[in-house]
């Protein structure tokens, strides 16, 4: 393997003045940078990234812990924070806390201890007394889709408030009267966002919501089919659904199918995030739309402008917002 001291040897030049010509510093001058640039790649030189992280004191790595890689949703997200962390010369380590606080603290105790450089988070919104310190200590760290309450960090989201809004509104406009919230767990302020906007819209076209139809659930597609079975099996008067993920609707789906309901002459259903399994033939699922991978994009971008001390991060925490949009398929019709 050829060393920046081969290469030295080779140009009769110091160790030192190879490697700064190597990390591009201004303190070479131009024609010998080139000169060192070229040798280097003629003998087939290659920068032994942990050598250089050991000297700079970085590790080249940010991390980003995601509740659930197995929902759609957060895969798109983290190769949206890939493809920036990689465009800015960093590796991304993405960890699964499975909606678990233990496992939770136990990725970030892991990501301080590697000396991660910094971290993207989508918080299971559970207290974590770890995360609070981390945070005190002003460890680089911006929260996407959800925020851990009372605190003051960088966030990236969309208004889940307005996009249950559009879900409320749309069922309202078909003429749907007996409507339905399915969720994951209400502790969750993207879930609270989204059942609060429904709410709202529904009021605004003089619905009135009958609270035992805001039901709570978790983010998959087994509570989905448990609590829609459930919620439908009586052949009661509800004909639209909102379910708080696509997950949660491929699951009332299959439910109302299964109980012999036509989807969506006799019930409408709409769901959220627009994940790949949204449009499938099939599913062909009305759902509102969230701009997964510029979120990751963004979340990335604000994490490694803070890392790379960028200034204009110094005069305070960013909050950014993406607007959701209503994707209208085939689960929703006007009410018989």
């Amino acid at each position: 393997m050829v060393t920046i001291k081969d290469i030295a040897r080779k140009l009769n030049l110091s160790y030192s003045t190879v490697s700064r010509a190597l990390n591009s510093s201004s303190l070479v001058n131009s024609r010998t940078m080139k000169l060192i640039k070229d040798e280097a790649k003629r003998m087939g030189y290659t920068p032994n990234a942990l050598a250089r992280g050991l000297v700079l004191q970085k590790s080249g790595i940010v991390g980003m812990v995601i509740p659930d890689i197995t929902n759609p949703f957060f895969p798109a997200i983290a190769r949206g924070a890939e493809d920036e962390a990689c465009r800015r010369g960093y590796n991304l380590l993405v960890c699964n806390s499975d909606w678990n606080v233990d496992m939770e603290t136990h990725h970030l105790k892991l990501i301080k201890e590697k000396k991660v450089e910094g971290l993207i988070l989508s918080s299971i919104n559970v207290q974590n007394e770890y995360l609070e310190k981390i945070i005190e200590q002003g460890y680089p760290l911006v929260f996407i889709s959800r925020v851990y309450p009372g605190v003051d960090v960088n966030f990236v989201g969309v208004d889940t408030e307005y996009g249950g809004y559009l879900a409320g509104k749309y069922l309202a406009e078909l003429g749907h009267r007996e409507v339905a919230f399915i969720g994951g767990s209400f502790n969750v302020n993207s879930v609270q966002g989204r059942y609060k906007g429904f709410r709202k819209a529904l009021s605004k076209y003089g619905i009135n919501f009958n609270e035992s139809y805001a039901i709570e659930g978790e983010f998959n597609i087994k509570s989905g089919y448990e609590k829609a079975l459930n919620l439908l099996k009586r052949r009661g008067t509800v004909t639209g659904i909102f379910a708080a993920n696509d997950l949660i609707a491929v699951g009332v789906i299959r439910a109302a199918r299964e109980l012999g309901y036509l989807i969506p002459e006799e019930i409408s259903i709409i769901g959220y995030d627009d994940i790949f399994l949204a449009s499938l033939p099939g599913i062909e699922l009305t759902t509102v739309f969230q701009e997964k991978r510029k979120m990751g994009e963004l979340a990335a971008k604000l994490l490694l402008d803070e890392i790379d001390g960028e200034k204009y991060l110094k005069k305070g925490k960013k909050r950014m917002i993406l607007s959701p949009r209503l994707i209208v398929r085939k689960t929703t019709s006007p009410r018989r």
